[in-house]
């Protein structure tokens, strides 16, 4: 059985600590047998030290489904970034309105100011950023050699980003996928660029049905896992969008992943030999 779990809000909170009976629950499927997968919005850089405190091997999916990696290795196992015209049309629209903007190219954080938004996302994944003089012209003169943009993220407060969402959405049309991450923060990616995507990549690599894949997660990056996973299940302390997706709802961020885990095994004990 493969099992994706992503991390911010359904593995940790903004203490970033997972809570020691997630983190029991997590090390004892993998003794059972299970593969366990992150499958994260972060980089592999701000991931990867949580797969390690889990005991993790294999395949890692980071950065909202657009990439992932293998973490033995820590080769790269597909990547599929948004296209530099789509990224510069959202680019221009959300700079506009006030939103602050990043770039990730590769596995690298390209900032143009660091200001009070900028420091919170960074005490968020604690990662160093790579500064430039204008983020702007990494999507018209001078990208990156690294493959990118992987996705825009930006980011104002809670009211503006729901508003945001569905007009944005509306001016790229199926060019892009846009969506709330966290409260904050509103992403773009490629439209193969979601968690159900990598969920169904990663399946594949590890000759595992879909029929045996399981998701948790806490919110609407999570739904795209959610709708072709086997089993889902979304924790209290998501968004309503996330609970109405998942098959079941299970316990706040910090008991969820492990109730969710616990139901799985029970499950399994019971199946006919």
């Amino acid at each position: 059985m493969l099992v994706a779990i992503d991390l911010d809000g359904t593995l940790i909170g903004e203490s970033l600590v997972m809570s020691d009976e997630d983190r029991a629950a997590v090390m004892a499927a993998v003794r059972n047998g299970y593969d366990v997968c992150l499958a994260s919005g972060r980089l592999f850089a701000a991931s990867r030290p949580y797969a390690r405190e889990l005991g993790l091997r294999g395949p890692i999916v980071v950065l909202q489904g657009a990439v992932a990696y293998d973490l033995g290795s820590e080769g790269r196992l597909f990547c599929t970034p948004l296209p530099a015209d789509t990224a510069l049309v959202a680019y221009d629209y959300l700079k506009e309105r006030g939103f602050h903007l990043q770039l990730y190219f590769g596995d690298r954080l390209y900032l143009d100011e660091l200001n009070e938004r900028a420091q919170y996302y960074l005490k968020l994944s604690r990662v160093e950023p790579v500064m430039v003089n204008d983020l702007r012209v990494l999507l018209t003169d001078a990208p990156p050699q690294d493959p990118g943009p992987i996705k825009v993220l930006a980011i104002a407060e809670p009211d503006q980003v729901n508003a945001t969402i569905p007009q944005l959405a509306q001016r790229l049309g199926p060019k892009a996928n846009v969506f709330r991450s966290l409260p904050r923060f509103l992403e773009a990616t490629h439209p193969d660029a979601n968690k159900g995507y990598a969920l169904r990549k990663i399946a594949a690599h590890l000759g595992i049905e879909m029929s045996n894949t399981v998701a948790i997660g806490d919110s609407d990056n999570d739904i795209p896992m959610f709708r072709v996973a086997g089993r889902s299940f979304a924790v209290a302390s998501g968004t309503e969008a996330a609970k109405r997706a998942a098959r079941q709802v299970v316990p706040a961020l910090g008991a969820g992943v492990s109730y969710a885990l616990h139901l799985l095994e029970e499950e399994q004990a019971h199946e006919p030999a």
